[in-house]
């Protein structure tokens, strides 16, 4: 199952979404209201992703749609609405995350979800096969959550590049557009987010885990 909002990403919703967005830069609050309708879930799903306590993530959910209103004004359009929007949410997260000075993720986090489109593999999924028996589930559990300790505890452009391509299935390029950077330093900040989740995953459980 695919973590993006996948509906966002089909002709007629891109079409709704760019005419929605029109309206409300032009300050049609109830076009900003039907936005906030299409992707309420994602967002908080994101957010939840980074976050790892509910409560959390809605507060920040919220805090992001606040801060998109905003700063619909400098939205560029040749950027996907909800791309900006997940960039958005990411640095609520990252505020509150510095705010709190804590660690992530003391809930589960559901690793069936995380796998992003398009056959890329995703280190969130191949971590456990969750077709074994309940022991195996119950070991992927405790993989996860330290999967999600660990990325709380990157450094700012490392977390926010994993959580948009783990987490909301981002293509490389689309990350590059979002933080003005070429996609080879994605590339670079991707791989060094991976190498240190599995350097510290490994130190628990060994290097039977496929991650890349």
């Amino acid at each position: 199952m695919a973590t993006a909002d996948e509906t966002a990403r089909t002709p007629e919703r891109a079409a709704e979404t760019a005419n929605l967005v029109r309206a409300a830069r032009a300050g049609d609050r109830e076009a900003f209201g039907r936005l906030v309708e299409l992707h309420q879930r994602a967002v908080t799903r994101l957010a939840y992703r980074i976050l790892g306590e509910r409560d959390d993530a809605d507060g920040a959910a919220q805090d992001a749609f606040v801060k998109a209103w905003r700063s619909l004004g400098r939205f560029r359009e040749e950027c996907p609405f909800d791309a900006w929007l997940s960039r958005i949410v990411v640095n609520q997260c990252r505020d509150r995350l510095k705010r709190a000075r804590r660690r992530v993720m003391e809930t589960p986090l559901d690793l069936d979800v995380a796998a992003p489109s398009g056959g890329v593999a995703n280190p969130l999924d191949e971590a456990v096969d969750f077709a074994a028996d309940p022991e195996a589930r119950c070991v992927g559990r405790e993989i996860g959550r330290k999967i999600a300790e660990q990325v709380g505890t990157l450094p700012d452009m490392q977390r926010d590049v994993f959580a948009l391509r783990y987490y909301e299935d981002r293509p490389l390029a689309e990350i590059a557009a979002l933080f003005r950077v070429s996609i080879g330093t994605v590339k670079i900040h991707l791989f060094r987010a991976t190498r240190r989740i599995r350097k510290a995953v490994e130190i628990l459980y060994g290097t039977r885990l496929p991650l890349p």
